[in-house]
């Protein structure tokens, strides 16, 4: 769960299907890509995705997506670890449906759940060796990561945020806090920093930095060492990632392409004080 310190990496937030604007994040950010292969070349570039690559996307979109994934996961990896994926509530979500997980109650509802938000499900349901694909990359999935570069610098990566007695655990509630937090879709009408307020309540003013994805946002949202890098490229806005360099951070980012249709989204904004 370790990062090594040697290496630069360009922490990408949720993908959601929009492989266009991930390969366009990846080449502004000094990666060489031809048909389709990403340049091992590059000494001391490593590309972390924070989960949340699948879903909501075309079906197009998402089969180019989890065939970029997995050829550049193995290809960037051979010698040396130099690509890495967070499971998001997403790939969970849809490894529980593929695999037919008992404990998941299949009911109207939740067929239309999968319909709207989950559609990757169907699409792996029909072509099995993406499927396969898919599920290799999973047994790959971290929960989180951590890069500890000293004393006064260091960053923790989950895809969503929780509390920090859950932060970098290795256990089963643990990791279920770190994939997914509350539901906004359950808690309709009631604010972001209402609905998870230990975020800003736990904030230090300090650089040991806790970057999560999962909240779609309308742009990078930070407070004191808390960030978010989920800005919604699936709903049309673009597609971000945080830079760790040594004790450095910075930002970058794409505008949504429109070479497939955006989904709709209604922001309901984090840190909004």
């Amino acid at each position: 769960m370790l990062l090594p310190i040697d290496n630069e990496y360009i922490v990408i937030g949720d993908v959601h299907g929009c492989i266009d604007e991930l390969k366009a994040l990846l080449i502004q950010n000094g990666f060489k890509i031809n048909e389709g292969i990403i340049d091992a070349s590059l000494n001391n570039k490593a590309i972390i995705l924070l989960g949340d690559f699948i879903d909501k996307a075309t079906p197009q979109k998402l089969k180019d997506t989890i065939e970029f994934i997995y050829q550049n996961y193995y290809h960037l990896n051979q010698k040396e670890q130099r690509f890495y994926i967070l499971r998001g509530n997403h790939e969970e979500m849809v490894y529980r449906y593929i695999s037919k997980d008992p404990t998941l109650e299949i009911t109207p509802k939740r067929l239309e759940e999968k319909k709207r938000y989950y559609n990757t499900a169907s699409l792996l349901e029909k072509d099995s060796d993406l499927r396969d694909k898919f599920l290799d990359l999973y047994q790959n999935l971290s929960i989180w990561l951590k890069y500890d570069y000293s004393s006064d610098f260091s960053v923790t990566l989950t895809h969503a945020p929780c509390q920090e007695r859950y932060l970098a655990k290795d256990d089963t509630i643990s990791h279920a806090k770190m994939v997914k937090s509350e539901s906004r879709s359950k808690n309709r009408g009631v604010k972001l920093d209402d609905l998870i307020p230990y975020i800003y309540q736990e904030a230090k003013d300090n650089q040991h930095y806790h970057i999560f994805g999962h909240l779609s946002q309308p742009d990078i949202r930070k407070y004191k060492n808390k960030i978010c890098i989920d800005t919604s490229a699936i709903y049309g806005n673009s597609l971000s990632c945080a830079i760790i360099q040594k004790d450095k951070l910075s930002f970058n980012s794409v505008p949504f392409l429109n070479k497939q249709k955006s989904v709709t989204q209604k922001y309901n904004i984090l840190f909004d004080f």
